[in-house]
């Protein structure tokens, strides 16, 4: 649960006087701190206690080797730095601050949650040294201090939702998100502080998302195994997923926000949070021995965090810092102007044009949120849907390994890292076109891993698991994804100056045709070859679903090399980007799912595709180089 609406309100008046000890531009209205701040603390304060007795209690049973102790210290520390800054905020007498600390903390405690399941269903396999270390491949069962442990983590999340509700309650007041420069006043926080500071953000829980996946330990003991994250239990991927998206999710809502105040709490009470996870994997890394050692995901981790917290930090300050050079400029413009005859006509027009530029941004912004909702919404059911059985199979039967859903498990995480950015208005005209590609690559991954209900389908008592369903639905929201965004592309073009015609010049248009056809032809031909291993090409017919998918993939690249001859700079290597990243997603099939042939050989559509990224990227380098002359 990310700080949302809540932290977008407008202010519907403005203070006459700020107090000049905020200090930081934002002039939250200092108030007290209400039942549901408190109650969200309280919450939040019973979760901690959970937690640090549960070691107490004992985790697993029978007996296991001693944890961690630095590493159970970092992790009551991380569970309880949350709220002890909402506690903090609250004597400050700022319960929005509360509020949004508690609210992405309670985010990032969602993945915690499952990650909890692993203790219940196979404790052997959490991996959680700060709470055992397993001594013996015996089975362990959970004892009270992991129901203790997931108790504290859902009251996390029930004072994160509290958090928001105490959060909406006072943004609703006078003032709130109030700036004295009037181009920040209501503004967002990521246009507030700057494009370098929001990208170092974005950019930093993009790096934490995808370095939970990195291993996190390496382990020689033959007891303490540590598989690679995608390939773990359901709960252990899962919650890893949760946790990244999370952190995306709240940072993105936070940028999005009106109070740099907000934003700070939030950015930081998200990473906190996530450090329960990974610096508590680090202490143990670095201090368990006997064969055990810090994986490089871990230290990517570490990193990230470092940085969203340094940046939620700095946030009111930076803010404070633009709004003070900005009303400076404006102060000096107004000086040179006011020796000049005022013109009341040109005034009331210009005043008129403003509101009608405001109301299409507005209108074009309500566009860029739907298509980023529709498509989180599609990559999480992907993501979700690949970690859940595809098929259904009568017991006593192995359940089969379908390796395609790791293709759609990396195209819904490239989805969604690319639509948390249409969530922030300064770059969300920029990537729009993009999406309108990677939809299609996450309907292609999607149908390669649903064609197993064709082959499998005719076997008796093989049927549809629940993962199936989802990935039938995250399609239909990816191909939703895709109109709302060519939706959002036509709203953009109403407020472009389209007199000008922007010529085709030849070089862009070969080159992007023959990016276009070695696209269809990767696309068209096996990925990879291998011993009794008839591989799936367009020359084949009836087509299964994995051949129709890839044809969507294929017309849609096309068309985007094609538009991109006619864009603007901007745009066209956007939509060339884009076309980039959803070639790569087909071409990763090639690492990610040749295990299931014998002695497997790159195919002819693995040369083809790379030819087709290289070109599809100097077509993107031709547009940029051709719009600047």
């Amino acid at each position: 649960m990310a700080p949302s609406p809540d932290l977008r309100t407008s202010s519907r008046a403005k203070p006459e006087r700020i107090d000049a000890r905020d200090g930081f531009g934002s002039s939250e209205p200092s108030r007290g701190p209400g039942p549901v701040a408190i109650a969200a603390v309280v919450l939040a304060l019973l979760g901690v206690a959970a937690t640090a007795v549960a070691p107490v209690l004992g985790v697993v049973r029978p007996e296991t080797g001693p944890a961690v102790a630095a590493a159970a210290v970092a992790a009551l520390v991380c569970v309880a730095l949350a709220p002890a800054l909402a506690v903090l905020a609250l004597v400050g007498r700022r319960p929005a601050v509360a509020g949004t600390v508690l609210a992405g903390a309670g985010g990032v405690s969602v993945g915690l949650v499952v990650l909890d399941l692993q203790l219940l269903d196979d404790p052997i396999n959490a991996n959680r040294l700060e709470l055992f270390r397993p001594l013996t491949a015996a089975s362990l069962s959970a004892g009270p201090g992991a129901y203790a442990i997931l108790v504290g983590h859902v009251l996390a999340v029930l004072a994160g939702l509290l958090g928001l509700v105490a959060a909406a309650r006072a943004s609703n007041a006078d003032g709130y998100g109030h700036s004295d420069y009037p181009d920040h006043d209501g503004a967002g926080v990521g246009r507030r502080i700057g494009a370098g500071l929001s990208v170092l953000a974005v950019a930093a829980a993009v790096v934490l998302a995808a370095a939970l996946f990195a291993p996190p330990l390496r382990s020689t003991d033959p007891v303490l195994l540590v598989p690679a994250v995608i390939e773990s239990a359901a709960p252990m991927s899962l919650g890893a997923g949760l946790v990244g998206v999370a952190v995306l999710i709240v940072v993105a809502a936070a940028l999005a926000a009106i109070s740099p105040l907000g934003a700070a709490g939030a950015i930081v009470g998200a990473a906190v949070a996530a450090l329960g996870v990974i610096g508590v994997r680090l202490v143990a890394g670095l201090l368990a021995g006997d064969g055990v050692s810090v994986g490089p995901g871990s230290v990517v981790a570490i990193a990230a965090c470092a940085v969203l917290i340094a940046v939620g930090c700095v946030i009111p300050a930076a803010a404070a810092a633009r709004a003070r050079r900005g009303l400076a400029q404006l102060l000096a413009q107004s000086a040179a102007t006011a020796t000049a005859a005022p013109a009341a006509a040109g005034t009331s027009k210009s005043a008129a044009r403003a509101r009608a530029a405001a109301a299409e941004r507005a209108r074009v912004g309500r566009w860029h949120v739907a298509t980023a909702v529709a498509g989180i919404g599609a990559g999480l059911l992907g993501a979700v849907g690949a970690l859940l059985p595809v098929l259904s199979v009568p017991d006593g039967v192995p359940e089969p390994r379908i390796l395609a859903t790791r293709v759609v498990l990396l195209a819904g995480v490239v989805l969604v890292v690319a639509c948390v950015w249409l969530l922030l208005s300064e770059f969300a005209g920029l990537v729009r076109p993009a999406v309108g590609v990677l939809w299609a690559a996450h309907v292609m991954a999607v149908a390669a891993a649903l064609q197993a209900l064709v082959v499998a389908g005719d076997l008796p008592g093989v049927g549809p698991g629940p993962g199936a369903a989802l990935l039938a639905l995250s399609a239909i929201a990816a191909a939703a994804t895709g109109l709302l965004a060519l939706c959002a592309g036509s709203a953009e073009r109403d407020g472009i100056d389209t007199s000008v015609d922007v010529p085709v010049q030849l070089p862009v248009l070969i080159v992007g045709s023959v990016a276009a056809l070695a696209s269809v032809l990767a696309l068209g031909l096996p990925l990879y070859r291998g011993r009794d291993f008839g591989p799936d090409s367009f020359a084949q017919w009836p087509w299964g679903w994995d051949l129709w998918g890839r044809a969507l993939l294929a017309v849609v690249i096309a068309a985007a090399a094609l538009v991109a001859a006619r864009s603007r700079a901007a745009r066209g290597a956007s939509l060339m980007i884009g076309a980039v990243t959803g070639m790569s997603v087909y071409l990763m099939g090639w690492p990610l799912t040749r295990a299931r042939v014998a002695e497997p050989a790159m195919g002819a559509g693995a040369v083809c595709g790379l030819v087709a990224v290289a070109l599809l990227a100097v077509t993107a380098f031709l547009v940029v180089r051709r719009n600047r002359r």
